[in-house]
């Protein structure tokens, strides 16, 4: 499976990426490279159509083939995403002309429309989103007023896409529930919003104030991997604050991070990640500073399982 940080940056070169590609073979390419975006915003394995494993309760299935590579058919959704208490129906388009409202709005509540009656759903529990490098303004019209309010089509442009990504490649441990969030609110701008403009600023303002409530509920898990890893790459077993804080601030990743939600990396925030996410112990304090000892995996795993066997027995 390609890899998040390669899928983001194919979003960010998205015209350089696709144009690898003979013409025919673009659209094609877009749909993969949205559904496998997907895939790893959810944190979700990726199948296509040929691959697809009924077995797998969540996951990505983009309705396209692999072997060879050829395009979702033209009757149904271009991905499905089967998320944790709900689903996403995922529509990708390149068409960025007029007539990308007659193309794609239609058809995109229909196979909505469809997916429920054939799966037995709900609406409420179904959100279709319409992927585009450029949402034309007819298009963001027929949105706004479309009057069968259970089939909201989101739109998000590759841009908002790529930020969504990034966001969940810096805190891995994101929930679904953080991004049925963000789409309703997505929902909720264009109806709120007076033009096509003032949609895309909403959207802009929402993204980046969301990203920061993410990333900063996350934070103390994110630094104590990080804390825990830069711990085993100096391969002791009693290590000071200074040393992982050292490391951190080399990382390029937790400066993105932290820059981000506008905090600071501090040795109270290490100490208290390491603790807290029981990845590391602390020696009696004999020291000038506070000094660790990571957790054995085999310690922390078989914690970890009991964990998730409590919590089964109490979900039946």
């Amino acid at each position: 499976m390609t890899s998040s940080q390669t899928i983001l940056e194919n979003l960010k070169g998205i015209t350089e990426y696709l144009n690898q590609f003979t013409k025919k073979q673009r659209p094609t390419y877009f749909e993969k490279l949205v559904a496998e975006a997907f895939s790893h915003i959810l944190h979700l394995p990726f199948y296509a159509s040929d691959s697809d494993d009924a077995g797998i309760p969540h996951r990505v299935i983009w309705q396209g083939r692999v072997n060879p590579v050829c395009k979702a058919p033209g009757g149904g959704p271009d991905a499905i995403a089967r998320c944790y208490h709900f689903d996403l129906i995922i529509e990708a388009t390149k068409n960025t002309e007029a007539n990308q409202w007659a193309r794609e709005f239609a058809s995109s509540i229909r196979h909505s429309e469809d997916f429920c009656s054939q799966a037995q759903i709900q609406a409420k529990d179904v959100l279709t989103l319409l992927i585009c490098t450029e949402l034309h303004r007819d298009t963001y019209r027929s949105i706004k007023s479309n009057p069968k309010e259970e089939y909201k089509l989101i739109p998000i442009e590759v841009s908002n896409l790529e930020k969504i990504l990034k966001t969940s490649i810096l805190a891995f441990t994101i929930r679904h529930l953080e991004l049925r969030r963000l789409l309703n609110q997505i929902s909720k701008c264009i109806r709120d919003s007076s033009s096509l403009d003032d949609f895309r600023s909403a959207v802009d303002s929402l993204l980046t104030n969301w990203q920061k409530d993410v990333l900063k509920v996350e934070k103390k898990a994110v630094i104590a991997v990080k804390s825990y890893k830069a711990m085993r790459m100096i391969n002791r077993t009693h290590i000071g604050t200074s040393e992982i804080f050292q490391r951190l601030q080399g990382d390029e990743a937790i400066n993105e991070y932290l820059e981000i939600i506008e905090e600071k990396l501090s040795f109270d925030i290490v100490e208290e990640s390491l603790i807290q996410q029981h990845l590391a112990s602390e020696l009696s304090p004999t020291y000038d500073e506070r000094v660790f000892y990571p957790v054995p995996f085999a310690d922390f795993k078989e914690r970890q399982l009991r964990l998730i066997k409590a919590l089964e027995e109490i979900n039946g």
